[in-house]
């Protein structure tokens, strides 16, 4: 087995199979710059090397992602509109290279995902989880959106199911995740490692180019995602960082008080 170590993710390939390992556990594997920037490489080598016919995405510690990183947060609170643009440009057009992987994508998930972990667990093929995980997309906790991960989220789960998870912004279970399409199944901790091979081995049975050839014929069919679509997405999250609401979010959280609008019982 080959394995490189990156600063905040490990790459490793054995018997062609991939595996990418988000490795920054101390920070819940947030999405910060040099992750964003390390996976995009990643993805780009992979989708080109012959040796991977198969990638696996997973996640040390106890989360899998916890969405974005602390740090970003804060400097977009001071940040003008164009440098907010270009920041959210970099975490969309990663997801955008995922979602357009030319090979079988697998999730992972021993850990809990929130805000962007659950956009990476939608731009993969297939995702199995832990059965005692929590996921949840809690943007609006904050007075944000859950925006340049919400095309693949509502193509994932749908309309309906999406509203539900974006304006609750509430924790639910893998059994929910399962029902409304995100995750495909759920296990326990001693037996995820044989899922994910019963997973993994018909893909290695089937011609590589035919696999490739078939999801980019689904991607094609479906609502497609493009240039304009990441454009909108990405206004969206900088029009809502110049609503006072996620001025006054972000600076509750960090501050650990509750945020004005919040209504007593």
């Amino acid at each position: 087995m080959t394995e490189i170590k990156k600063k905040s993710i490990i790459l490793q390939n054995k018997g062609g199979v991939s595996h990418i390992i988000l490795n920054q556990p101390d920070k819940h594997n947030a999405l910060s710059p040099t992750m964003i920037q390390e996976l995009s490489d990643a993805f780009e080598n992979l989708s080109k090397d012959e040796n991977t016919r198969v990638l696996i995405l997973s996640a040390n510690g106890k989360s899998f992602c916890a969405g974005g990183d602390l740090d970003w947060m804060k400097k977009q609170i001071f940040s003008d509109r164009s440098t907010r643009i270009k920041e959210a440009k970099k975490l969309a057009m990663l997801l955008f290279k995922m979602y357009n992987f030319p090979k079988p994508l697998i999730a992972k998930v021993e850990g809990n995902a929130f805000g962007g972990g659950i956009g990476i667990i939608s731009v993969c093929d297939i995702a199995v989880s832990l059965d005692n995980i929590k996921l949840a997309l809690t943007e609006a906790k904050l007075g944000l959106i859950p925006a340049t991960i919400s095309p693949y989220v509502v193509l994932k789960v749908g309309s309906s199911n999406a509203i539900d998870m974006f304006t609750s912004a509430r924790t639910f279970s893998p059994q929910e995740g399962q029902k409304i399409g995100l995750i495909k199944s759920f296990t326990t901790s001693d037996k995820i490692d044989n899922t994910i091979t019963n997973e993994i081995l018909p893909f290695l049975k089937n011609a590589p180019a035919a696999l490739s050839a078939s999801k980019k014929l689904v991607r094609n069919l479906s609502v497609k995602i493009d240039e304009n679509t990441i454009r909108f997405t990405v206004e969206a999250l900088a029009d809502v960082w110049e609503n006072p609401e996620a001025i006054e979010g972000i600076n509750a959280f960090f501050e650990k008080r509750k945020p004005n609008w919040l209504m007593e019982k």
